[in-house]
């Protein structure tokens, strides 16, 4: 009878161990399950590490509605929980995917679309960033968006956002045609309007490099009328001195600057000199034009000299004023009273002693110029008796 109360009790506490076993198992798998379920619908603050490590196909999963119809009803949709990064820090090249994937996605969405624009603006500070978004297609996506928006919030947030992108050597090879768009834009735009600074600020970075030159060229009667607005408005002519300057080093670019009108050198002395007590930018302005000045009338000095040594023909525009309009800038170092009148006003007396040396410099290379068109017309009457003289013993011998 002991015995047997003994078995009844083993197989009690078998039955209980047992139990409990089974129970501890069906708690680790319960929890196994829900853990499942979190790592496949993340939470929007650790989806980002996740896309880092697996790109392709965390992108797929944002794209494709079926599979995520698939899910269970706990699974919400992975679009909507996504934290747009704030460009605080360098953006991974996934990180710049999913930026660029939102510039279509928020069409539709006023606010997130900005929300992504301020991002990418903050994030092209860094190279890294400048870079990754430039691989992934963000420059060509900015300026179809610039090209389609009439919201002049989302304009001038595009804007800011290819600015910082135009700093970046690499990234600049992608900005093909916004140039024209951004000359264009300008043009309509409202003079001071905060789009046009925006504006002229990046086609000052833009012409930083000689890669987008031939644009500004094949638009340069538009730039030039943009130009001749700006003259009015410190900020946005100081941006314009700006651009001549960079466009002016490029040696290539002279024939087509020598049309731009609306930038003699009498007015412009005369208007910012005159202002010089009025607003302390006059200086700087002044000093932007007279280098833009400088810069042309060295390549023209060097041009006519290599003429002459060479007896070259390449630059034979240089000597016909006929195609030029009036008023171009073309006269002012190739008519007689146009470099007269220059030198009567190029007299250093400026505080500031950079403007008084560009003056000077300008004042010499006018003299220069002057002294090449007297040697090359000597040369040139002195070529056609030869020629004619050659001409006239040839008629003697034959006869």
């Amino acid at each position: 009878m002991f015995n047997r109360q003994k078995l009844y009790i083993g197989l009690g506490i078998s039955a209980a161990v047992g139990s409990i076993t089974v129970l501890y198992f069906w708690y680790r798998y319960y929890r196994q399950t829900s853990s499942s379920k979190i790592n496949r619908c993340p939470s929007p603050t650790s989806i980002l590490p996740s896309l880092r490590s697996n790109h392709d196909h965390e992108f797929i999963d944002i794209n494709s509605s079926s599979e995520l119809d698939n899910d269970d009803s706990d699974s919400i949709q992975i679009l909507n929980e996504i934290q747009i990064p704030d460009g605080s820090v360098p953006l991974t090249p996934d990180q710049a995917s999913i930026l660029t994937h939102f510039l279509c996605e928020s069409n539709n969405c006023e606010e997130q679309l900005h929300l992504v624009l301020t991002s990418i603006a903050n994030a092209s500070t860094f190279k890294e960033s400048q870079i990754n978004l430039a691989n992934a297609g963000c420059i060509i996506r900015l300026r179809d968006l610039l090209l389609s928006t009439d919201n002049e919030t989302t304009k001038c947030k595009i804007l800011l956002a290819l600015n910082n992108l135009a700093l970046n050597d690499f990234a600049i090879t992608q900005f093909s045609n916004i140039v024209t768009i951004v000359i264009n834009l300008c043009c309509i735009s409202p003079a001071n309007s905060i789009i046009r600074l925006h504006g002229l600020n990046l086609l000052i970075n833009m012409s930083v490099l000689e890669y987008l030159h031939e644009e500004y060229m094949n638009n340069i009667h538009v730039l030039g009328v943009l130009i001749e607005s700006t003259i009015e408005y410190d900020d946005e002519v100081l941006s314009a001195g700006k651009i001549l300057v960079n466009l002016s080093i490029n040696k290539l670019n002279l024939e087509n600057l020598l049309k731009i009108t609306g930038v003699e050198l009498k007015y412009i002395l005369n208007l910012f000199t005159s202002k010089t007590d009025q607003s302390t930018k006059s200086e700087d302005i002044l000093l932007r034009f007279l280098t833009f000045y400088c810069n042309l009338a060295e390549i023209i000095f060097h041009e006519l000299k290599e003429n002459g040594d060479n007896n070259n023909n390449n630059n034979l525009w240089l000597f016909d004023p006929m195609p030029q309009r009036q008023g171009a800038l073309y006269f002012e170092f190739f008519d007689h009273d146009k470099q007269d009148l220059a030198k009567s006003l190029l007299r250093p007396h400026y505080a500031s002693s950079t403007i008084n040396i560009q003056m000077k410099r300008l004042y010499q290379l006018m003299d220069k110029i002057h002294q090449c068109q007297i040697q090359l017309s000597v040369s040139s009457i002195g070529t056609n008796n030869e020629k004619n003289f050659i001409g006239e013993s040839l008629l003697s011998n034959q006869a």
